[in-house]
């Protein structure tokens, strides 16, 4: 039985994704910060499944004790790996437990060190879904969270805010440039496994499509989180690339269970091109080097050689 492992798995995309795996016959770990909230989840997915093979473990992202936590306590011969989790705020900066910046430490560091560690533990890994967006790139995104600005991890991770008030714009920057680092990520993990003999491990990034009145909008302002959750759910049938929880929920369990292609951007069920600037070999070697000297990845915990170019 494949066993797969999906962080923020407790609602939203990643619940609807547990669901439909666990339909195919596989095992699902609930990987989430809220242990309460997973077993909420976890037995919701009984009911609607009625499948039993469903385990919960804490995973708090914003802290890379809690990561390494994580994957010494994990156990089994895991197949799939789903980098789900992702958050989104729009009040003055917050941080990590390690002090990093929280949208770059959740979305970026934290499935940085966890999916490296895990491919050290583990010899069963054979796929890996990214969850990305199509926001990373203002043509396709709409332009409605503006520009990704990809400078450093360093300088992402720990940024200056002397002189910043429009947190709004500013949390919009935040998110679609750790959506933009999700494809860095992707490309350079699919190059790392190739040149190092693991090519057998597929990894590809997914864009799930516009799903309003998820869980992204929970830390937004009083009135863009109304019409997040109220509004927009009502609309967005009529907006181009629109979806639900339970339509991208399938295409995403897809890339685990059926999907035999690697180092694609995957907009709902086709495989596209991301932006240009995602395809930046150059920009690619600054995002892994430098995450790797933010999350502390030790040679012992490396499973790749790296060449700059690679």
């Amino acid at each position: 039985m494949q066993e797969v492992i999906i962080t923020g798995a407790n609602s939203g995309l990643g619940l609807a994704t547990a669901k439909h795996l666990l339909q195919q016959g596989c095992a699902v770990t609930l990987a989430c910060r809220n242990p309460v909230k997973a077993e909420i989840a976890k037995q919701k997915l009984e009911e609607e499944t009625g499948s039993q093979n469903i385990s919960c473990q804490q995973l708090d992202l914003a802290s890379l004790q809690s990561i390494r936590d994580f994957v010494e306590r994990t156990n089994g011969t895991p197949c799939g790996l789903i980098c789900n989790a992702g958050i989104q705020y729009s009040q003055p900066t917050q941080y990590t437990q390690d002090g990093f910046e929280l949208t770059f430490g959740v979305n970026v560091l934290g499935h940085f060190l966890l999916t490296n560690l895990l491919l050290k533990k583990f010899n069963s890994l054979q796929r890996i879904a990214v969850v990305s967006s199509a926001a990373h790139n203002p043509k396709t995104g709409g332009g409605r969270f503006g520009q990704p600005a990809f400078t450093t991890p360093e300088l992402l991770a720990h940024p200056n805010d002397v002189g910043k008030t429009d947190w709004n714009k500013l949390g919009n920057t935040r998110y679609v440039t750790s959506k933009l680092c999700a494809l860095f990520f992707t490309y350079k993990l699919n190059s790392l496994l190739h040149s190092n003999n693991r090519g057998n491990i597929l990894v590809n990034a997914f864009n799930p499509g516009l799903l309003a009145g998820t869980g992204l909008g929970k830390n937004s302002p009083p009135f863009t989180k109304f019409v997040w959750y109220y509004i927009l759910p009502v609309i967005a049938k009529f907006f181009n690339g629109s979806s639900t929880p339970d339509k991208s929920g399938l295409l995403l369990s897809k890339l685990i269970t059926s999907v035999n292609e690697s180092g694609k951007y995957f907009s709902l069920n086709t495989a596209v091109a991301s932006s240009p600037e995602s395809y930046d070999e150059n920009k690619m070697d600054v995002f892994w080097k430098g995450c790797e000297t933010l999350v502390g990845l030790t040679e012992n915990e490396k499973w790749y050689q790296y060449k700059t170019g690679t």
